[in-house]
C-alpha cells in the first residue's frame, strides 16, 4: 500500500510532528487550510511556524496546543481538545486572521513502544463557528464541559495508575507463592523419605498413617500452588495428543471405592477422540470429581457422563449436595477461592487449574446451580478431534 499517496490524498489537514514539536511532514490538505508553503513548515518549530496573535490579548492557542502535545508524549495516548480559536498568519504582510479549529493529536510508537512522531488534524470549523448564534450560556457550557473532560480525563489517568499497581501486587503474588512452592517440595520430599525408612521398623506405628495422610495432602497443595502459578502467569505447558476422552474419564474415577463414593459413570460407545494432554485432562477431570466427594454427602452418589454434541465433547460431573448461589457462578473459577463452605480443606485452586487446563486445550468449563442444597453439575467441553 502506498501510504504516502494516501496521506496526500485524505482531505483532513495532517501535520506530522517529531517529539521535539518540529514539523517533519504535512499534506496538501493542511497546506491549503493555512494558507501556507511545505517549505515553510517542514523543518521547523510548530509555535515558531504557528504563533498566538499578538494583537489578541486572550490568546491562549500555543497554550492549550502545548498542553495537548505534551500530554500525548507523557501518556502515549490520543489526546481530542476542544474547539479552539488559533489565529494564524496569512497573506504578504503575514496578518493574522481569525480561525476556529478542532484539534486531535495522535502518538506513532516504534516497535520499541517509544512515540516517533505525533499525528496533528485540525479540522477548520471557522464557518460552523461562525454560522452559531452569539449565546454566553453556550460559551459558558462549553468552558464547563472542557473543565469536566480534563477533570474526566485525570481521573482516567488515576484509575490508570490505580489499574496497574493491582496488576503489579497480583504479579508479585503469583512470584511469592510459586516460590513457596517450590521451597516447600524439597522438605515435604525429605518428609516423604524419612517415612519409608520408618516404616522398615515400625510399619504397624498409627503415627505413620497420618504421616503419610498428612504428607500427601500437603504435597497435594504444593502441586496446585505451582499449577496455579504457571495457569496464572501462562506458563502452562500441555502435551496434546490424539486420545479417547473414555481412558482419561476411567483413569480419573479409578477402581471402584477410590474416592470412598459410589461414582455412576456413563460414556458411549464408541471412542470419542479429542486433541489433549492425557496427564493435564486426567488432572482437570480429577479436580472436579473430588470437588463433587468435598462437597457432597458420604450417602450420595456422584455421577460422570461424557456425550458428545456438534462436534465437542462434554464430560459432566453431577452432585447432589450443597450446591450454590447461581450469581457467584464466575468467582468459583478465581483462584483462592471456596465459596460454598469454607470449613472443607484446600487452597481454593482446584477450579481455577481446571479452567487453565481446559483453556489450553482450546475448551469451555461451566459450573450450574440451582441455589444452595440443591446438588452442582460442572461440565468441561473439549472440540473432537479428526
Amino acid at each position: 500500500m502506498d501510504f504516502r499517496l494516501l496521506f496526500e490524498s485524505t482531505p483532513s489537514p495532517y501535520l506530522v510532528i517529531g517529539p521535539d514539536l518540529v514539523i517533519v511532514e504535512v499534506n496538501p490538505a493542511y497546506l491549503a487550510a493555512t494558507a501556507k508553503k511545505r517549505a515553510e513548515l517542514v523543518g521547523t518549530h510548530i509555535f515558531t511556524a504557528f504563533p498566538d496573535n499578538p494583537d489578541l490579548l486572550t490568546a491562549d492557542g500555543v497554550r492549550n496546543l502545548r498542553r495537548s502535545l505534551e500530554t500525548v508524549l507523557a501518556t502515549g495516548q490520543p489526546d481530542t481538545m476542544p474547539i479552539q480559536r488559533y489565529d494564524i498568519p496569512v497573506g504578504p504582510d503575514g496578518a493574522f486572521e481569525e480561525r476556529h479549529w478542532s484539534p486531535v493529536n495522535t502518538p506513532v510508537t516504534g516497535p520499541d513502544g517509544a512515540i516517533r512522531y505525533i499525528l496533528h488534524r485540525a479540522e477548520d470549523v471557522t464557518e460552523l463557528v461562525a454560522a452559531r448564534p452569539s449565546d454566553e450560556r453556550l460559551e459558558r457550557l462549553e468552558v464547563d464541559l472542557f473543565v469536566r473532560s480534563r477533570e474526566l480525563k485525570a481521573a482516567n489517568d488515576r484509575l490508570a495508575e490505580a489499574g496497574a499497581a493491582l496488576r503489579r501486587e497480583h504479579q508479585a503474588k503469583d512470584r511469592f507463592f510459586a516460590a513457596v512452592a517450590h521451597e516447600l517440595r524439597t522438605p515435604l520430599s525429605a518428609l516423604r523419605a524419612a517415612a519409608e525408612v520408618l516404616s522398615l521398623d515400625a510399619a504397624e506405628h498409627m503415627a505413620l498413617g497420618v504421616l503419610d495422610r498428612q504428607v500427601t495432602a500437603l504435597t497435594r497443595m504444593t502441586d496446585d500452588l505451582l499449577d496455579a502459578g504457571r495457569v496464572i502467569t501462562g506458563n502452562l505447558r500441555v502435551d496434546p495428543r490424539p486420545l479417547d476422552l473414555r481412558e482419561v474419564v476411567a483413569d480419573a474415577v479409578g477402581p471402584p471405592g477410590l474416592h470412598g463414593r459410589e461414582v455412576v459413570v456413563s460414556v458411549p460407545d464408541e471412542p470419542v477422540v479429542v486433541l489433549g494432554d492425557p496427564v493435564r485432562l486426567g488432572q482437570a477431570v480429577g479436580n472436579l470429581l473430588s470437588n463433587a466427594v468435598r462437597y457432597s454427602s458420604a450417602g450420595t452418589p456422584v455421577r460422570v457422563g461424557l456425550v458428545v454434541a456438534a462436534g465437542t465433547a462434554e464430560v459432566a460431573v453431577v452432585d447432589s449436595g450443597i450446591g450454590f448461589d447461581p450469581a457467584l457462578t464466575e468467582v468459583l473459577f478465581q483462584d483462592f477461592t471456596r465459596v460454598a463452605d469454607t470449613r472443607t480443606g484446600g487452597l481454593g485452586l482446584g477450579l481455577a487449574i481446571v479452567r487453565g487446563v481446559v483453556s489450553a486445550h482450546g475448551g469451555t468449563v461451566t459450573a450450574h446451580s440451582d441455589g444452595p442444597g440443591t446438588g452442582a453439575r460442572f461440565a468441561l467441553r473439549l472440540p473432537l478431534f479428526g
